[in-house]
């Protein structure tokens, strides 16, 4: 009998042991499932304006060698206005991140173009990149405006490539609009007393700031080279709330430099 209770006692030691042991790595996963959860965007309220662009979040239909391109996407929401969807979001900063998924790869001979354009059409900022040869993945400009941006402003930017050398007036692009906005004194108290970027992230998402709540995840990402499972959970969940499934999980790699 005692040979019988003393195995069963071994069998239930061992058996707590093994589920110790893989508890961790399971810990990590329902951690980061639950993480995700406290991450949400909140678009906030806009009234459209006469003659405001609706934008262009996706490359469309083209041909040649530029058809390889024509999937490229804008990592930004479509915001309805009431009458029409337009490719929309706010930034804080004074050098906003812009991110795009780029089909296919780029190479140094097909540059690259960020234009961002005032309200009144003055440009603010016009800069071509020649892009490192990288895989189909997601690139991130951070832009330097050569004028300081205005809050309450909205200002339209084009992102182009240059696929076809033998018409270099041809392109596959999108575009969209940014306003810029000024944190009020509570969001930005929030932000100090956040304890990482992912708790950062997610209040600029609840306060409908999606630029940063975007550039905090994808930054970290880049950083870390996609290993902290937190922080592409997240990155993943937010795309995923602005209907952009088909963009997550894909590398994101830094870009470019200026000609």
């Amino acid at each position: 009998m005692k040979k019988v209770i003393w195995f069963s006692t071994a069998t239930l030691i061992s058996a707590i042991t093994l589920n110790t042991f893989n508890f961790p790595e399971n810990w990590q996963t329902v951690q980061a499932q639950t993480l995700t959860k406290t991450i949400q965007y909140i678009p906030p309220a806009t009234q459209e304006k006469p003659g405001e662009p609706r934008g262009r979040r996706r490359g469309g239909g083209s041909r040649g060698p530029c058809k390889q391109y024509e999937n490229l996407t804008a990592l930004v929401p479509l915001t309805n206005t009431g009458s029409k969807d337009i490719v929309w979001g706010q930034s804080t900063s004074q050098t906003p991140t812009f991110w795009f998924s780029v089909p296919d790869k780029l190479t140094p001979k097909v540059p690259i173009e960020l234009v961002i354009q005032d309200e009144a059409d003055n440009f603010v900022y016009q800069t071509k990149f020649n892009s490192p040869e990288t895989p189909t993945d997601i690139i991130s400009i951070t832009a330097q405006p050569q004028i300081p941006l205005v809050a309450g402003k909205s200002y339209n930017w084009t992102f182009s490539i240059y696929c076809d050398p033998e018409k270099p007036s041809a392109s596959v692009y999108v575009r969209g609009t940014m306003t810029h906005v000024a944190l009020n004194p509570t969001i930005e108290k929030q932000l100090q007393l956040a304890k990482d970027p992912l708790e950062r992230a997610a209040i600029f998402a609840k306060n409908g700031i999606w630029y940063n709540a975007l550039t905090t995840l994808g930054e970290q990402i880049q950083n870390t080279k996609g290993k902290n499972l937190e922080i592409t959970s997240a990155w993943d969940e937010l795309l995923k709330q602005v209907n952009l499934n088909n963009t997550i999980s894909a590398p994101v790699v830094s870009c470019c430099t200026a000609k």
